[in-house]
């Protein structure tokens, strides 16, 4: 939703986040695959190169970025965290780096969280729509 403006360099940093996020806790959830498949409609990168890198350095990619794009890319990867309804530890650990990295604060991801059930509530809602 938030990256498409990103020069390519910054895309295929996001996707390796990305990618680092999802498989944290070592598993792969069907809604986290969903949404990372979704980035295919977004950004312009090579999908098949994607893979797990040491999170913190990956996120130096953006120590030049604004704050709109910042916060974009931490809502995205914090929604990855958040999309299967699960937190395990290992993802809260990447949340909490990207956290001070970016200087995104505790109010910011609770908006943050409460936008997410926003928008999946409402996709609820249209499937039961759609379905009924």
């Amino acid at each position: 939703m938030f990256l498409a403006n990103l020069p390519v360099e910054k895309q295929e940093a996001f996707l390796n986040l990305a990618y680092t996020m999802v498989y944290a806790d070592g598993r792969l959830d069907a809604a986290e695959k969903k949404l990372f498949d979704s980035y295919k409609l977004e950004i312009d990168v090579d999908f098949s190169k994607a893979h797990a890198v040491d999170f913190a350095e990956e996120l130096a990619a953006f120590d030049d970025s604004s704050v709109t794009e910042k916060t974009g890319v931490f809502f995205e990867l914090y929604a990855i965290a958040l999309i299967d309804e699960a937190y395990p530890d290992e993802e809260k650990v990447l949340v909490d780096i990207m956290q001070k990295r970016f200087g995104i604060t505790d109010a910011k991801m609770q908006e943050m969280r409460d936008g997410l059930k926003t928008l999946t509530d409402a996709y609820k809602k249209l499937a039961k729509i759609v379905e009924s």
